[in-house]
C-alpha cells in the first residue's frame, strides 16, 4: 500500500513539474524550465518530459546537447512527439548546420504544427533550398565527417551519427 502511495506522490509531483516547466518555457525562461523538465524526468514523469527538455536546450543555444536530448527522448518516448517538438528538433538541426536532418523535419512538419509554425517551417525550408542551389564544396563534406570524429571521440554517438549523415548526404550531392 505505501508502495503504490509513493508512486501516485511522485507521478502528481512528476506532473506538478512538468506543467511548471512549461509555464517557464511559455515565459521564455529555458533554463528553469529545463530544470523543472529534467526533474519531472527523474520523478518518472510522462515521457513528453524528455521532449521539453530537448526543446528547452534548443531555445538556449545549446543546438548539439538539444539533438542528444531529442535522440534520448525518441528512444524513450517515441510516442511522445508532436509536430511542434520536430519543429524545435529541426531548428537544433538547423542551428548545428544539419541542413538535410533540419529540411527532412521540416517537411515532416508541414502544416501538422498549426499555420504559424507551418509557415516558419516553410520559410525555413526555402532558406535550406536556396543553400544547395549549388552543389556541395568538398570541404564541407570533410567539415561534417571531422565534426562526427569530435563527437565520437566525446562520446556523443548519436550525434556523431547525425554528422555522419549529413556527410553521407552531401557525398551523394557531390557524386550526381
Amino acid at each position: 500500500m505505501l508502495y503504490v502511495l509513493a508512486v501516485l506522490l511522485a507521478a502528481s509531483g512528476a506532473d506538478e513539474h512538468l506543467l511548471t516547466g512549461a509555464r517557464a518555457f511559455r515565459a521564455g525562461e529555458y533554463a528553469k524550465a529545463l530544470v523543472e523538465f529534467r526533474v519531472a524526468e527523474k520523478l518518472g514523469g510522462p515521457g513528453e518530459a524528455s521532449w521539453y527538455a530537448a526543446a528547452a536546450l534548443q531555445k538556449m543555444g545549446r543546438a548539439e546537447d538539444a539533438l542528444i536530448a531529442f535522440a534520448n527522448a525518441e528512444a524513450s518516448a517515441p510516442n511522445a512527439r508532436d509536430a511542434l517538438l520536430d519543429y524545435y528538433r529541426a531548428l537544433a538541426c538547423y542551428d548545428a548546420r544539419l541542413y538535410l536532418c533540419a529540411q527532412r523535419l521540416l517537411v515532416q512538419v508541414g502544416d501538422a504544427g498549426g499555420p504559424r509554425i507551418g509557415d516558419m517551417a516553410r520559410k525555413t525550408r526555402e532558406s535550406i533550398d536556396k543553400l544547395f542551389q549549388t552543389p556541395p564544396a568538398r570541404g564541407a563534406v570533410d567539415w561534417y565527417r571531422e565534426k562526427a570524429q569530435v563527437a565520437k571521440a566525446a562520446k556523443r554517438e548519436s550525434l556523431a551519427a547525425l554528422y555522419t549523415a549529413e556527410a553521407d548526404a552531401l557525398q551523394a550531392r557531390l557524386a550526381k
